[in-house]
C-alpha cells in the first residue's frame, strides 16, 4: 500500500507529518503487525543553505490486517490535513499509488512446511513477511506459502546478503519435501 503525500510547504512541516505520523497516527500496538518506511523525503530547492519551499513525501504502509492498514493510513492523510491548516500550507496532492490486499500463507501449506522441516531436523519460525512478492499474486490463483532461509545478519535484498550452501541445501530439500507433502493432499 504505497502513497504519495506532495505538498507546498517547508521543511518543518514535513518534520510535523513525520512525528504525527511516527507517534499520533500510528500507536505502538499497531505495529506489531504494520509495516510503515518513510521512502522517499525531497525538499525543493534541496540546497544547503536554502528554506525548502515544497516537499514531496512517500510513505509506504504494509499490514496483515486489510483494515487496520487502512485506519492508518487514514490517520496519517487527517494528520497531513490537519497540520496543513495549521501551518497555513497547501497539500498539494495525497495520491494511493498501489492498494493491493495482503496476502496469507495457506494453512495447509504452512503444515507442510511445518511437516518438512521437522522431518529434516531443522529449526524454523513462523514469520511474517511484509515485502512485496509474487506471493501476493500467486495467492490469487493457489494457496501459497513461502520458505526464507537464513542469511547472514539477517540481511536480505542487499549487496551483503549471503547465505550458506548449506542453508541454501536445506532450503532446496525443506522445498521438495513441502511439496512432497502437499502432492498427497
Amino acid at each position: 500500500y504505497f502513497f504519495i503525500v506532495k505538498v507546498c510547504l517547508c521543511s518543518y512541516w514535513s518534520t510535523n507529518i513525520l512525528r504525527s505520523w511516527s507517534r499520533k497516527a500510528c500507536p505502538h500496538y499497531i505495529f506489531l503487525t504494520n509495516y510503515s518506511r518513510i521512502g522517499i523525503l525531497q525538499l525543493h530547492p534541496g540546497a544547503i543553505n536554502s528554506i525548502p519551499s515544497k516537499s514531496h513525501l512517500e510513505i509506504d504502509v504494509r499490514d496483515i490486517d486489510e483494515k487496520r492498514r487502512n485506519y492508518v493510513i487514514e490517520k496519517v492523510h487527517k494528520s497531513a490535513i490537519d497540520i496543513s491548516k495549521i501551518r497555513g500550507v497547501e497539500l498539494s496532492e495525497f495520491k494511493i499509488i498501489n492498494q493491493d490486499p495482503p496476502a496469507l500463507s495457506d494453512k495447509s501449506v504452512i503444515n507442510a512446511m511445518e511437516f518438512a522441516a521437522k522431518q529434516l531436523g531443522l529449526e524454523y519460525k513462523l514469520m511474517i513477511s511484509r515485502a512485496y512478492h509474487d506471493s501476493l499474486f500467486m495467492a490469487r490463483i493457489s494457496p501459497m506459502g513461502m520458505i526464507f532461509i537464513p542469511c547472514y545478519k539477517g540481511y536480505s535484498h542487499k549487496p551483503e546478503e549471503y547465505a550458506s550452501p548449506e542453508d541454501m541445501a536445506n532450503g532446496v530439500q525443506m522445498l521438495a519435501l513441502t511439496m512432497a507433502k502437499l502432492s498427497l493432499e
